[in-house]
């Protein structure tokens, strides 16, 4: 397994630990109440639009940097860095301008059936308007750092800002609210740019001495690239919006435990897409061939090897440790009704992931091999097909339905993405998509017996928590040691031509 790979997901690692410590702190300071829906409905909101704006960019700028890299060279290619740069927070200032005159609008149409939240979520939408900014400079840096070789110092500070963010919180319980999640939220978010002291006086010559034809061009190859994703990931932003709607409607409490289940996905999204991002779209882009296939088929390989193999050992603690976790969230202050959602959605999220990191790899080959326009297609029929999942489910099953819709409509999308480079060499992928599902069910499975048994027998929380992270951990190295024996993936077949 690559060092740098394994490196960047281990600080992903630790991210998710501080992530996890906010969790049980949100869970512990404000549980399931009307204020934390606004919360998450207000953020949700912020998130949306910064992801349907500038989401794409974002996510093509390692691609587009390392091909004008190899082709031009570093100057051109730094060109290009500040021309995105410019674009992006230029379009974050104007875009937060408008926002004070749609934010009222917004909450009066989407909060009509609930006036009591209007003011909460309002309030709270104001308090997260400078993030629209802080959010692409952020963005930027690290898309730069990444392109430069450095990985690791914004995840570190990233690491160390998120914590100091929840010690707030611990620190001063007696602060309201409404004040209390805006800050710790914009502790966590600023601590990425102390990184960056070097590379703003950098950014800045660089604007300065870009030149109108440079900027023209590169915002033109910038928008072209990327424009074909902007529809996937608006459908994607709005089928968010609607699930936490469906989930709001549903009654006080609701969306908060959505929240909860939801930061697994977003968590482990996030985790692998970045590190996809940073290092698998680079290498892909450098190996693609039209005429010799062997060499990317083998880089795909081994990124869906390494994704699945590190996925399924998370999936099976989250999967197992899926009934006790409403108990250490809340402890005894959540309804058994509450805590047996939270638990389903917990264990319908760690199967469903499978089918987002298949639709992650599949999207880096797209990116990889420079077709943004079928990525960008296939991702819009995931998008809508989960928004109408979703809607034709909800009212049957609840809020089981959003990662029921995800599962499905992700998986399909993945293999259509792949299945553009060859059919076969899909497949192979596929299978190891089935037998790692299987594996997280059954082992899964197995640490829930374990958790049963320990209750029956009346062990307390602590002892049961401790008992089946242990038998977590010791199926985790049996299947890593079993996936080591299998070794690393190659491409052994003559390939099929790519559509």
């Amino acid at each position: 397994m690559r060092l740098d790979f394994l490196g960047l997901l281990t600080a992903r690692g630790f991210k998710l630990a501080v992530g996890l410590a906010t969790i049980f702190v949100y869970a512990r300071m404000f549980g399931v109440s009307a204020t934390y829906d606004a919360w998450v409905w207000s953020l949700g909101i912020v998130n949306a639009a910064t992801m349907i704006l500038f989401g794409p960019i974002t996510e093509t700028i390692r691609a587009s940097y390392t091909a004008i890299d190899h082709k031009e060279g570093r100057p051109i290619a730094e060109e290009y860095i500040a021309t995105v740069a410019l674009m992006m927070i230029g379009a974050t200032a104007v875009l937060a301008a408008a926002a004070v005159f749609l934010f009222p609008i917004i909450v009066r149409v989407l909060y009509s059936e609930q006036p009591e939240q209007a003011s909460l979520s309002a309030f709270f939408l104001y308090a997260l308007m400078p993030s629209l900014l802080i959010s692409q400079a952020v963005a930027v840096l690290t898309a730069h750092l990444n392109c430069r070789g450095s990985f690791f110092p914004p995840e570190i500070a990233g690491i160390v800002g998120g914590a100091v963010g929840v010690l707030f919180i611990v620190l001063f319980p007696a602060l309201p609210a409404l004040w209390v999640l805006p800050i710790s939220y914009y502790i966590g978010l600023v601590s990425p740019l102390l990184v960056g002291a070097s590379f703003w006086p950098e950014l800045t010559r660089a604007v300065l001495r870009l030149k109108a034809v440079a900027f023209r061009r590169h915002a033109r190859e910038a928008l072209v690239f990327s424009l074909p994703l902007l529809l996937p990931y608006a459908l994607s932003q709005v089928s968010g919006l609607i699930e936490r709607q469906f989930a709001l409607q549903a009654g006080t409490g609701v969306l908060a435990i959505l929240s909860y289940a939801l930061f697994a996905r977003n968590t482990v999204q996030a985790v692998f897409s970045s590190a996809l991002s940073a290092l698998a779209v680079p290498s892909l882009t450098r190996s693609w061939s039209s005429l010799d296939r062997a060499p990317f088929w083998h880089e795909i390989r081994h990124w869906a090897h390494q994704c699945l193999v590190l996925l399924t050992m998370g999936m099976i603690a989250l999967f197992g440790l899926s009934s006790l976790a409403p108990v250490i969230l809340f402890g005894g202050d959540l309804g058994t009704e509450t805590q047996l959602l939270l638990t389903e959605l917990l264990r319908c999220y760690s199967i469903a992931l499978v089918s987002v990191i298949l639709y992650l790899v599949g999207g880096s080959a797209l990116l990889g091999a420079r077709r943004g326009k079928t990525y960008a297609f296939l991702g819009t029929l995931a998008g809508a097909a989960s928004t109408l999942l979703v809607i034709a489910l909800f009212p049957r099953i609840g809020v089981l339905a959003i990662p029921i819709a995800l599962g499905l409509s992700h998986a399909g999308a993945g293999w259509l993405m792949l299945s553009t480079f060859g059919r076969a060499e899909a497949w192979w992928i596929i299978k190891r998509v089935v037998v790692c599902v299987v594996v997280i069910g059954v082992a899964g499975s197995i640490v829930q017996y374990i958790d049963l048994v320990s209750r029956d027998a009346a062990v307390p929380i602590i002892g049961r928590l401790a008992i089946c992270l242990g038998v977590s951990a010791l199926l985790c190295g049996l299947w890593w040691l079993l996936a080591r024996r299998q070794g690393e993936p190659r491409v052994s077949a003559p390939l099929e031509p790519g559509m």
